[in-house]
């Protein structure tokens, strides 16, 4: 008997809701060669045999990359190039050479064997990143052995017209651009990440996907009606009728409510009492300008640069990068870009430099971000000149992320120095007076902020990883991440204590973190007040709602009330009662998504 509204919950790759019937899809693998001997005098025609199979697959990554650059643009078929290097990789050649000599095996076995070393050494279970490089070895030894044991893939099978939810345990970037293609509302797998190359292009394409549901890919659930709610990560199997009916009605609603957001994308974010609240977007992606221009940002209060390093997998030049931001820049037209350093981990880098990996029990909190940086100045100094350079085409600030102490904010600076000294002797044209700002994440920066807002020229609060180091939790982790919240009594402390420092040195205060474009959080974030608010694009037109809709005065009367209050579910109700207040039809204004729940605190009764 098939149970209704069975939830599943996952992690959210792209946003967005979508139903239909559930499509099974498996990769195509080989899982048995047949074992052949040869002799040592056939090794030569084995190898050739390889080199035809590595050019046949070779022109089909080819393919898919053209496709990709058609569809997204040039920068996002970089994701393709980590499996060609890998595909020409001639290092692999002498291993598998190596390998046909001592074993005296054709090259299928000895191919797979040389590759599944590759996977076996990076699986340490631990890396998302590994784990990503993992699924492009392992997508490149299948197409390889394919074509050397003369294996056709069969099409994807679906006969029917109808809206279809593919499932599956892993996707390529080359699946998800075909497959794209058809009538597929959304996807789910097994495996992968918010930050996978799967991931970026779901985003990029608007297409709901959800990731890290275990076991989900099996023939059980073919045929199924389900709902991927994007939104909060979850998968509702076998939804009844009146859940369908509900879900299909959100969508519709929030089309509608698109489609007013954009009219009204040019309002002032000022509230009813006349306090201005800047609002701008968070922005990982160059396609994400689309949603800035639609939806009306003032300016990227936070762009990761990571990605171009990321998709490259090499350390990109600083022509590349410089490249990369004056597009941006021009595209924004004087409104200010906030460009932050890179905020890459030490298992990134690694792979990067193809530098050994140094293993580290607590990742989050060893080598990574502003750390890397001041360790390796050659990839800092690099980022910085670009961001210089693109600063003479428009309003840029660079920011740096995960400062914990005042002498790394004064490397930082001085490194930062160093970059406009040898722009000055190049003779390039930069700012002069490009600001510099820090990203608050790390408690002690935090408590350090009376002293560190002396050195700069504005602050962003990442609440995010703040709240995780504050509670210490883990928010990946199931069993503690009900005590992750944003309404917990230390956040609006610390919070109020970042913006007070700020103030003081007359230094503007914004958020970049999700608490930013949580509707309840915004409320005591503007009676705290908050200078500025950095959300995704998709949050923009709700965010700016909101904000107009409030009193100041009364968000101030409120925050007094918060700040007496020493338990986060008196918190919360407080703030959802005053949120109700101010608008008492929200669930019709907004959409009925627009307030999440949240693990360990109710509603009360």
């Amino acid at each position: 008997m098939t149970v209704s509204n069975e939830r599943i919950k996952g992690i959210t790759a792209a946003p967005g809701i979508a139903i239909g019937k559930a499509l099974i899809y498996r990769p195509h693998e080989i899982d048995f060669i047949p074992k052949t001997k040869i002799s040592l005098n056939d090794i030569d025609s084995e190898m050739e045999r390889l080199n035809e199979a590595r050019n046949t697959v070779l022109s089909e990554l080819e393919q898919i990359r053209e496709h990709i650059e058609k569809r997204l643009g040039s920068n996002y078929a970089e994701l393709i190039n980590a499996q060609i290097s890998i595909l020409m990789d001639h290092h692999i050649d002498d291993e598998v050479r190596n390998y046909m000599r001592e074993n005296l095996v054709h090259v299928p076995i000895a191919y797979r064997g040389v590759m599944n070393v590759y996977i076996q050494m990076l699986d340490d279970g631990e890396s998302a990143f590994f784990q990503e490089r993992i699924l492009d070895i392992r997508d490149v030894k299948q197409r390889v052995l394919r074509v050397l044991l003369s294996e056709t893939v069969e099409p994807l099978s679906n006969h029917s017209d109808e809206p279809v939810i593919l499932i599956t345990k892993y996707l390529m970037p080359g699946d998800i651009i075909i497959l794209s293609d058809g009538n597929v509302q959304g996807f789910v797998s097994e495996l992968g990440g918010a930050t996978s190359h799967t991931s970026i292009l779901a985003r990029s394409l608007k297409i709901p996907m959800i990731v890290g549901v275990p076991n989900i890919a099996n023939d059980t659930l073919s045929g199924e009606t389900l709902i991927v709610d994007g939104y909060k990560g979850e998968l509702i199997i076998h939804p009844d009728h009146e859940t369908e009916h509900l879900y299909k009605h959100q969508i519709k609603r929030l089309q509608k409510l698109s489609t007013y957001y954009a009219e009204h994308k040019n309002d002032r974010t000022v509230t009813t009492d006349g306090k201005t609240v800047n609002l701008v977007a968070n922005v990982s992606l160059p396609v994400e300008l689309k949603g800035l221009e639609e939806f009306g940002g003032q300016g990227i209060g936070l762009y990761r640069s990571e990605y171009l390093y990321l998709m490259k997998h090499t350390l990109p030049t600083e022509d590349e990068l410089f490249q990369e931001y004056v597009t941006m820049v021009r595209f924004l037209k004087n409104k200010p870009v906030v460009l932050r350093t890179i905020d890459l981990g030490g298992d990134k880098i690694a792979s990067i430099l193809e530098q050994e990996l140094l293993h580290e029990d607590n990742p989050n909190m060893g080598y990574r971000a502003i750390r890397i940086c001041l360790d390796r100045p050659d990839i800092f100094i690099t980022q910085l000149k670009a961001m210089l350079r693109a600063s003479h085409y428009g309003k840029v600030q660079i920011m740096f992320p995960m400062i914990s102490q005042l002498e790394e904010l004064e490397l930082a600076i001085h490194h930062f120095e160093t970059a406009k000294e040898i722009l000055r002797k190049e003779k390039v044209p930069f700012d002069e007076n490009c600001e510099i700002g820090i990203l608050i994440e790390v408690p002690s920066a935090a408590l350090m902020m009376d002293k560190l807002a002396e050195k700069v020229d504005f602050i962003s609060i990442g609440t995010n990883d703040l709240i995780q180091y504050m509670l210490a939790v883990d928010r990946g982790n199931e069993k503690v991440n009900h005590i992750y919240c944003h309404y917990d009594p230390v956040m609006i402390r610390t919070i109020q204590w970042i913006i007070r420092s700020g103030h003081h040195h007359e230094v503007p205060v914004s958020v970049c973190g999700e608490m930013a474009g949580d509707p309840l959080s915004i409320l005591f974030l503007v009676g705290l007040n908050i200078d500025m608010l950095s959300v995704s694009p998709i949050f923009l037109g709700p965010v700016r709602e909101i904000i107009r809709g409030l009193s100041f005065k009364e968000l101030q009367n409120l925050v007094q009330k918060l700040l007496k209050m020493d338990k986060r579910q008196d918190i919360y109700s407080a703030l959802k009662e005053s949120f109700i207040s101010f608008f008492p039809d929200w669930e019709k204004r907004f959409g009925e998504s627009l307030i999440t729940e949240n693990t360990g605190l109710q509603d009360d009764d």
